[in-house]
């Protein structure tokens, strides 16, 4: 049987299963293999346990009616002291008040993501939705292949602005605009012919076969290449959105952690999501253009 599973490690290979992965399960205990490794043995990878008590799916039960052991969490526990425990990474701290879940998306906490990041780093520099991104960074870093991110392909400039990159977020936020303005002159042209009165397809081509000769061409060919533009960065950065911010979430984290004194302080300062940055970004982009064309 074949599915997605971001939980588990195929018995063969041992590395985490991604959403993308191809699944397929043992019929007699079922676990988890990637297709091409269950393939290339033939049978389950844990074979020589099916029988015993070692079997993979006995054990999964024994692990889900064991109590888990949960470590007392101290309020006042910071960076200061992490002495007191080995495995505190500096903005454990955000992560320690919220609802226990698996805020890494199944990804082990100690996997490098890039650099010498940690997976549980980037999770504490990330912040919001982090068990969408850590896996995809992970998966990066392993395959290096692109991914889709649908904010970044939506609202390219205010995704970036959100995220904190806001360089790149303002130039993208530039181009959008400067997309829009080269639409102004055919919109200009298509509302004094009465194009926007028109309510039904057969007006609308109707409209077309008798003023196309009132449309400038200059005004038809600014329209094409602000639309090619907007298409153009949507696409970039719906594809390669991921694959930036990991790279920005990497610089990001090995800056802070060579510079800075206050690591769980900075993580959040530069981290995270600017809500507020991507409204005034959606509202700039959506309404600038608008108003620099009544004065043009």
């Amino acid at each position: 049987m074949s599915t997605k599973d971001t939980q588990k490690s195929c018995a063969f290979c041992h590395a985490y299963l991604f959403e993308e992965d191809d699944v397929v399960y043992c019929p007699v205990c079922g676990a988890p293999h990637h297709r091409e490794c269950y393939n290339a043995i033939g049978h389950c990878a844990l074979e020589g346990d099916h029988g015993t008590e070692n079997q993979y799916d006995i054990l999964k039960a024994k692990e889900k009616t064991e109590a888990p052991k949960h470590e007392p969490v101290n309020e006042n526990f910071t960076q200061n002291n992490n002495s007191a425990n080995a495995d505190y990474t500096p903005g454990d701290e955000f992560f320690a008040n919220l609802p226990p879940m698996d805020f890494l998306g199944g990804i082990p906490a100690d996997t490098v993501i890039e650099d010498g990041v940690t997976a549980k780093e980037a999770r504490n520099f990330v912040i919001s939705n982090t068990p969408r991104y850590i896996p995809k960074f992970a998966k990066l870093s392993k395959t290096n292949k692109a991914s889709w991110n649908f904010m970044a392909f939506f609202f390219p400039a205010e995704w970036l602005l959100s995220r904190k990159m806001y360089k790149k977020g303002i130039l993208v936020g530039i181009f959008m605009i400067i997309s829009a303005l080269l639409a102004v002159p055919l919109s200009a042209t298509l509302y004094n012919l009465g194009f926007f009165d028109l309510k039904t397809i057969p007006e609308m081509t109707e409209f077309f076969a008798q003023n196309l000769g009132n449309i400038h061409y200059g005004s038809l060919l600014a329209f094409f290449a602000g639309s090619a533009i907007e298409l153009t960065l949507r696409i970039v950065f719906g594809v390669l959105g991921d694959y930036i911010y990991r790279n920005h979430a990497v610089s990001q984290i090995k800056e802070i952690k060579q510079t800075s004194d206050h690591i769980a302080e900075d993580f959040r300062r530069k981290g995270g999501v600017n809500f507020f940055a991507f409204l005034i970004g959606f509202m700039l982009i959506r309404n600038l253009p608008s108003i620099i064309a009544a004065f043009i």
